[in-house]
């Protein structure tokens, strides 16, 4: 099992993990092409059509047992010292009872202090359920997604706001609809890698990748809480705390609508375009445009200008020229050298969507905006300065 967590940066491990899908045209497929379809076109609100997601997490004592292999490179003098040794009343260990799910086996998963708490995975899927029952109504969203991940290590759950798990900002150049997604997700670990954490974020939550990436297009817009395993955590898993989150960032999420709308009506020159793109390429602390990140730069023009509902006009369309170099672009790699799944995993999970959620970062916030036009527009004169004088 653990050679397979170093091959695939997913985390899904088929023979313990489930991910669960509706089977719904929307929601069926995943990037990965690991998914469960369960049969219905939603997955149950009640958890009764993902049951192997639902194994309960047990605790125990930790004990040293120095019979047979494992404890052939052990001192016998540390032997008899950590037999006495009352430190280990302090510690205990974290199993995953997968007896009933896929795996038909238990799993140790962490060893963490005493004061540890377990969230369960269906106690934090209900609570999810709840919260957004009382925010939303009876059926006013939809479970897109939910799995485990790392050998049970993992959970994760994504839901779809209905009437809100999409929204449009208008046209494009091209005449087709701007369409956006948003989903309220949460994670949760068992090993101790993360916390459980919920978010509102424009990323469907389906592996590892997209939970990471979720959680940081979650804390670009101050859509993020996270719950970490103390003693009196449980206080915070209630459907009440979860809904106040929820509803709190709905109303975020319009925000995040007005300053997209907003940036449609914000004019932008080629000259400031590349001024943007080169503050996006380079740091605050920078004193030269490097010839990788300039061909980067001269590459995103012609996307500005002419890329896939682009008109080269606004601050919109240089949004949008590095959404298009760093999910189907150059920026993800030549089509006729890159697998395919190499690509989709670069411009969801890689140093390019970094890029693309920098450059709407920057771009909805007027004080950054300036600071990198004005330092975009010093290196890129300075690179063109230099060519010349070389030349």
């Amino acid at each position: 099992m653990g050679g397979n967590r170093k091959k695939v940066m997913h985390l899904i491990i088929p023979e313990v993990d489930t991910v669960y899908t509706p089977n719904h045209n929307d929601w069926r497929k995943t990037w990965h092409g690991l998914e469960t379809v369960v049969a219905e076109q939603e997955i149950a609100v009640d958890g009764s059509s993902t049951p192997e997601v639902f194994c309960p997490i047990v605790q125990c004592g930790v004990k040293p047992d120095f019979d047979g292999e494992l404890a052939t490179d052990i001192p016998e003098d540390l032997k008899e010292s950590l037999e006495e040794n009352d430190a280990f009343k302090k510690w205990k260990l974290i199993l995953a009872d997968c007896r009933q799910g896929k795996s038909k086996q238990v799993w140790p998963l962490h060893v963490p202090r005493a004061g540890y708490r377990i969230h369960q995975n269906k106690d934090l899927f209900d609570c999810m359920v709840k919260s957004a029952t009382e925010v939303l109504g009876q059926g006013g969203f939809k479970v897109v997604t939910v799995g485990t991940l790392g050998g049970y290590s993992q959970f994760f759950v994504s839901l779809a706001i209905k009437g809100q798990e999409s929204f449009t900002i208008g046209k494009l150049a091209n005449g087709l609809n701007d369409d956006w997604k948003q989903f309220f997700g949460l994670n949760s670990s068992h090993n101790g890698l993360i916390a459980s954490t919920r978010n509102l974020s424009l990323i469907r939550q389906v592996c590892w990748n997209t939970v990471n990436a979720a959680i940081a297009s979650a804390e670009a817009q101050d859509t993020l809480e996270t719950i970490k395993h103390t003693k009196e955590s449980g206080e915070l898993i209630t459907p009440q705390v979860f809904a106040i989150d929820l509803q709190k960032w709905i109303e975020q999420g319009q925000r995040v609508k007005l300053s997209l709308e907003a940036m449609k009506v914000e004019q932008m020159s080629l000259e400031s375009f590349r001024a943007f793109a080169t503050g996006i390429f380079t740091r605050e602390d920078s004193d030269c445009l490097s010839t990788t990140s300039f061909n980067r730069v001269t590459d995103l023009e012609v996307l500005f200008a002419k890329g896939q509902g682009n008109e080269g006009k606004n601050l919109y369309d240089g949004v949008n020229a590095f959404t298009e170099f760093f999910t189907s672009g150059r920026g993800v790699g030549n089509p006729d050298k890159v697998k395919l799944n190499k690509r989709i995993a670069s411009a969801n999970f890689g140093r390019g969507n970094d890029w693309k959620r920098e450059a709407l970062r920057v771009a909805s916030n007027e004080k950054e905006l300036n600071i990198c036009l004005k330092r975009g527009k010093r290196l890129f004169k300075d690179y063109i300065d230099a060519e010349v004088a070389a030349n």
